[in-house]
This record gives C-alpha cells, sequence and structure tokens, in this order.
C-alpha cells in the first residue's frame, strides 16, 4: 500500500460552550451589583435551595428577570439576545426562525464572599443556561483556581487509560479534561443545562456577584410549555 487510507474524523459528542462581553457594562453593573447588595434579605431570598446552606453566599428567588429595574430589564435583553443568537448557531436556525419561539426563563443572582463555593450540580428542565459576571471580586488575595466555574467531562471514562496513542488530545472536542472558567466582569458564558458544573470556594475579599439562567423555548408549531414565559413570539 502507497498511500494510506483516506479516513474521515467525525468530531462526535462535543459540547457546545458560548461566551460573550458586554461592552460599556460598567455602569449597569455598579447599578445591579448595588441593587442586589440591597436585597440581600430573607424577603428576596431563596428559601428553597437545595444546596448547602453558607452565611458566605446568598441566593435570590429565581424571579429576578420580571423585575421592572432598568438595569435588570438591560441585563435581561443582552443575556436572552445572546441565547437566542448560540441557539440559531447551533441549530442552524435562520433568526427569522428564533424570532417565533416562545420564551421561558428562571433568572436569580448569587453573592458569594471570601470562602463561599457552589458544590457539583446541573441544572434539569430546561435546554440551556447562562452566567453573566456583574463583579468578579478579584483582589490581590483571589489567586489560582479561586471562584472559577469547572464544567466536568461529560464522558466520565475519557481518562480511563492514556497512552500515546490519545495522550496528546487536549484540544477540543476531543479533549478529556473538565473546562474551566473564571469569569470577568461583563462576561457572560452559555451552556447546555444538563453539563454539570461546580464553583470553586472563592478566596477574593470583595463581593463576587452572578446573575444565572435557566432557558427553555417553544414555537408556536409544537407543544406549549408551562412557566414564566417573558416574550412571546416576535418581539
Amino acid at each position: 500500500m502507497n498511500q494510506p487510507p483516506k479516513v474521515e474524523v467525525i468530531p462526535a459528542f462535543a459540547v457546545p460552550f458560548g461566551a460573550t462581553f458586554l461592552a460599556d457594562c460598567g455602569q449597569m453593573n455598579f447599578d445591579l451589583k448595588n441593587l442586589f447588595l440591597s436585597r440581600e434579605t430573607d424577603k428576596y431570598k431563596n428559601l428553597t435551595r437545595n444546596s448547602e446552606e453558607s452565611d458566605l453566599q446568598f441566593e435570590s428567588n429565581f424571579d429576578v428577570f420580571t423585575w421592572e429595574n432598568p438595569e435588570v430589564v438591560q441585563l435581561k435583553e443582552f443575556m436572552t439576545a445572546a441565547v437566542l443568537e448560540m441557539i440559531g448557531m447551533v441549530n442552524k436556525y435562520k433568526r427569522s426562525k428564533v424570532a417565533e419561539f416562545d420564551i421561558y426563563c428562571d433568572a436569580w443572582y448569587h453573592i458569594t464572599r471570601k470562602g463561599g463555593y457552589f458544590v457539583n450540580h446541573n441544572h434539569p428542565m430546561a435546554s440551556w443556561s447562562a452566567v453573566y459576571c456583574i463583579a468578579d471580586g478579584v483582589d490581590k488575595d483571589d489567586v489560582g483556581d479561586s471562584g472559577v466555574t469547572r464544567f466536568f467531562h461529560p464522558q466520565t471514562a475519557a481518562s480511563t487509560y492514556l497512552d500515546a496513542g490519545n495522550l496528546n488530545m487536549s484540544a477540543a472536542p476531543y479533549s478529556t479534561g473538565h473546562q474551566v472558567f473564571k469569569l470577568q466582569a461583563g462576561q457572560m458564558l452559555i451552556f447546555p443545562s444538563w453539563i454539570y458544573h461546580e464553583v470553586s470556594p472563592y478566596m477574593g475579599n470583595l463581593e463576587r456577584v452572578i446573575v444565572a439562567a435557566n432557558y427553555w423555548f417553544n414555537h408556536p408549531a409544537m407543544n406549549p410549555q408551562m412557566g414564566p414565559k417573558i416574550y412571546a413570539g416576535k418581539r
């Protein structure tokens, strides 16, 4: 055989992530941080959270995107537009098709202080999730993997046996390690809701403030979904 056989490489089982930044977000982030800190009370607290309770992190109720504060509306519009763009890209939908979707959403905020963290979890009953960083809290004591969002490789056996035949497959979509993101203020991350992730212990001295959201969708040609619809069809 003079020539090696032609082999087609098929990138199966890849997991799509989306990342974007909101330009000129300083004033909005400032207003949101002050608003959320002022509402760090039992009235706005999620009293049914199933992660370990701690005074080092505050989790709000899931109705934040129903608030009418201008800074909240601005963030909702940005995050929703980014998620819709992501959906169109990975599904190969035209924007006109996505514009017909009914959009359902839960949204909440986290305030994390030094030592706070979130254990491994996922977001069932949604198709896409997103996080937006209002305040990253970075200071001289916030180093290494402090406060990183770590997504666990869904193929748990992928790194069971490593040798010369697969050891160098470190680049996406064939990597066997976890995906780690250290969010910066103004940065947004979009990911499938089913993937498991955690937030490592945060060691900064300032508040770390994050907004998280779960999205699910319906098209008029499909069966209707129940939930807090924030948009109906063509906006």
